[in-house]
């Protein structure tokens, strides 16, 4: 039987897995070890391993003692994790260690790994994007050793970065598989939970922090939310991610809630969160949901700022800087025009469909462990 040891520290990033971690743990010749970090394990991200623990048994849990958002802090909890990810490494004696993205704890992972001589199988490789993240990711694709990119533009990158042509499979983006299949809560039950109005406009807000310049985080949510706040209607805020700058996100937040058409949330589960942006009227902010789910639902979406800069997307998506003038305007074209919302009804879903966890599944599970698998060679 083989194990394969699955990472999961972010609540998106988990969202997205679940399919591919059903038919793992369906699979009677292949044990699943899910380790699980990071937001996960951190209350002021809503401790989302309560909703992991609802689907999975849960094999380690990785505590980073991140103390706040401060670069130093965030340099010392992926130490903290590079140690105890070594630990949960050599109890378990994985077979394959599946890792998800771009986040430090994704890198930090693989090179505990690496270090012990575990295989890596990386979803996610060769995007790009315009922060620290994408240096991870492409860090983390050179000491993989079977690649599982989102489109065929990422695997050309990979194929660019040196890796060899047999270790790169196309399959699509995870975060598809649910969402093509149907798997998120119907209106009536997004509009019972949240409270909304169906009557009247839908806008979601969820934005990181810039991880090249964290010390901006707080100003360029400003932005957003003043800018957002001068269109008057309901509005659905997320907390970002615990990346470095996190906390000035939030602190711009904490402005704003107390406002009537303001509801915050620390976390909603995919399930909800899927149902939400089935129903919304546009995504704001720079998450990649922006960029790979949203077409999915046919809503606009304004991308603000580098986070998301250069990757593939589809004609939904509006690109603005940081200035509440430029994403108001970009707003009222989102909310109103009737043409660019009859492009948005038939933009088009670039990364895949919905059968990503299957096959990455059924690859890793025919994949042999040998010493072709395990001796990297840069290609020329």
């Amino acid at each position: 039987m083989k194990k394969f040891m699955v990472l999961t520290g972010k609540r998106g990033g988990y969202g997205a897995m679940k399919p591919m971690l059903r038919f793992i743990q369906e699979d009677p010749d292949i044990d699943l070890q899910l380790v699980v970090t990071d937001q996960h394990l951190n209350s002021k991200f809503g401790r989302t391993i309560n909703e992991i623990e609802k689907d999975f048994e849960i094999t380690a849990k990785v505590e980073m003692m991140q103390k706040d958002g401060c670069a130093i802090s965030r340099s010392q909890a992926l130490g903290n994790f590079i140690v105890g990810m070594s630990l949960v490494i050599e109890k378990h004696s994985p077979d394959i260690l599946l890792l998800y993205g771009d986040r430090g704890e994704v890198i930090a992972a693989a090179i505990a790994a690496t270090t012990m001589g575990i295989p890596i199988a990386h979803i996610q490789g060769g995007d790009v994007s315009g922060s620290v993240d994408e240096q991870f990711r492409h860090a983390t694709t050179k000491l993989a050793q079977i690649h599982f990119p989102s489109t065929e533009n990422s695997a050309q990158r990979i194929k660019n970065l040196g890796e060899e042509d047999w270790r790169i499979h196309v399959v699509g983006d995870n975060h598809i598989d649910e969402i093509l299949a149907g798997n998120y809560l119907k209106p009536f039950e997004v509009i019972k939970k949240l409270s909304l109005n169906l009557q009247s406009p839908i806008i979601v807000v969820l934005q990181h922090s810039e991880t090249t310049d964290p010390s901006a985080s707080y100003n360029q949510m400003i932005e957003t939310l003043s800018a957002v706040n001068q269109m008057d209607t309901q509005t659905v805020v997320v907390y970002p991610c615990s990346d470095v700058g996190y906390e000035g996100i939030i602190s711009a937040i904490k402005q704003y809630e107390d406002l009537e058409k303001f509801q915050v949330h620390i976390n909603l589960d995919a399930s909800l969160f899927w149902g939400l942006l089935n129903i919304a009227t546009v995504l704001v902010g720079n998450s990649s949901a922006g960029i790979v789910e949203t077409p999915s639902f046919h809503i606009p979406v304004i991308n603000i700022g580098r986070r998301q800069e250069g990757r593939l997307h589809a004609e939904n998506v509006i690109h603005v800087a940081h200035n509440r003038k430029k994403i108001k305007e970009a707003l009222e074209v989102a909310i109103n025009d009737a043409s660019f919302h009859s492009l948005v009804h038939n933009c088009t879903q670039p990364y895949g469909n919905g059968t990503a966890g299957k096959k990455i599944t059924k690859i890793l599970k025919e994949t042999y462990i040998d010493k072709r698998l395990m001796t990297k060679k840069i290609t020329y």
